[in-house]
C-alpha cells in the first residue's frame, strides 16, 4: 500500500485538437502550384535582365517570333515587364494578383468581342499543360456566343524542323501532332501554317509562337506568357493590341485550375479573386 501510495499519478496524454485546414486564396494557390510567384522554372534576375538588353538590342532569339521594335530602350522594357508580371530587375517574380487581374480583363474582353458574333481562334503550343485552360477560355467564347474556328486536321506540314506533323484540334484548340500524340512547338513554321489554314479571326488566344505570330500579323491577341517570353508584353505595351495574362507556361495541367475557375466564374458572373477554396493539388504539383 504504501508502494502505491508513493506513485506519481498517471497522466493521461492529451488528445490533440484537430483543425480544419485553412482554404487557400487563388493567389496562394497559384504561388503554391508554381505558376506564379517566385522561384520554379523561369528565368533568374541575371537571365531575365540579359533578355531584356537582348531584346533592347533588336536580337532576335530573345524576341521569338516577334519582329524587333524599333526604338525599344532596356528602361522601356523593364517598364512594360513590371506592370504586366511585376518583375523588376532584383525579383524576377510573377505576381498572383497579376495573373488574376489578367485573367478577368482577358475573359471581359472574349465576352465582349464574342457577343458582337466575331471570329475567334484558339491555340497551345504545350498542349501537355495548358491544354485545358485554352479548352476553358474556348467555352467560355463559345457560350458568349463567338465563332470559334473549329476545322478537320490540317496537313501534313513541317513543325520544329520535324515533318510530317499536322494541325488538329481539340476541344476548338488548335495543337500540333504527329498523328499519335500531341506535341509541343517552338519555332513559328506551325503557327504560320495555322493561320494560313484558319479564316482570319477577330481575336486570338494563345500561347509562344501562336500568339506571337498572330500579332505580327496584325490580329488582337491574348496571350499567356511567362518571363522567359516577355517580348508580347513588351509589343503590347508600345503598339497596343494585346493583353498578356502573366503566367509560368510549363506547370502540369492541373495546376491551372485556379485560372480555369476564374475563367468560369466570369462566365457564370461571379468573381473569385479573394474567394478562398479548398486547393485541388497537393505537394506533388
Amino acid at each position: 500500500m504504501s508502494r502505491s501510495k508513493n506513485r506519481p499519478p498517471r497522466l493521461v496524454p492529451a488528445v490533440p485538437v484537430a483543425h480544419e485546414p485553412q482554404p487557400l486564396t487563388l493567389e496562394a494557390r497559384l504561388e503554391h502550384a508554381k505558376v506564379a510567384g517566385g522561384g520554379g522554372s523561369g528565368p533568374g534576375p541575371t537571365e531575365l535582365r540579359r533578355i531584356l538588353d537582348r531584346m533592347a538590342s533588336s536580337d532576335r532569339r530573345s524576341l521569338g517570333e516577334l519582329p524587333p521594335v524599333p526604338g525599344l530602350t532596356a528602361a522601356e522594357a523593364w517598364s512594360a515587364v513590371t506592370a504586366t508580371y511585376g518583375a523588376t530587375p532584383e525579383a524576377a517574380t510573377i505576381d498572383a494578383a497579376r495573373t488574376l487581374a489578367a485573367t478577368r480583363a482577358a475573359a471581359a474582353r472574349i465576352v465582349e468581342v464574342a457577343a458582337a458574333g466575331a471570329r475567334l481562334a484558339v491555340a497551345t503550343s504545350r498542349p501537355a499543360s495548358l491544354l485545358t485552360v485554352h479548352m476553358a477560355w474556348a467555352k467560355l467564347a463559345s457560350g458568349a456566343g463567338a465563332d470559334i474556328v473549329d476545322v478537320a486536321d490540317f496537313g501534313p506540314i513541317r513543325a520544329d524542323g520535324r515533318s510530317p506533323r499536322w494541325l488538329r484540334w481539340v476541344g476548338a484548340v488548335a495543337v500540333v501532332t504527329d498523328g499519335r500524340a500531341l506535341c509541343d512547338t517552338v519555332d513559328g513554321e506551325a503557327a504560320r501554317e495555322w493561320l494560313f489554314a484558319v479564316p482570319r479571326p477577330a481575336l486570338v488566344v494563345a500561347d509562344g509562337p501562336f500568339a506571337e505570330v498572330a500579332w505580327d500579323s496584325g490580329i488582337e491577341v491574348i496571350a499567356l506568357a511567362g518571363l522567359d517570353r516577355p517580348g508580347l508584353a513588351v509589343a503590347a505595351a508600345r503598339r497596343g493590341r494585346g493583353l498578356v495574362v502573366p503566367m509560368r507556361t510549363d506547370r502540369p495541367a492541373r495546376a491551372y485550375a485556379p485560372i480555369e475557375e476564374q475563367i468560369a466564374d466570369t462566365a457564370s458572373g461571379r468573381d473569385a479573386v479573394s474567394e478562398p477554396r479548398e486547393s485541388g493539388f497537393g505537394n506533388e504539383v
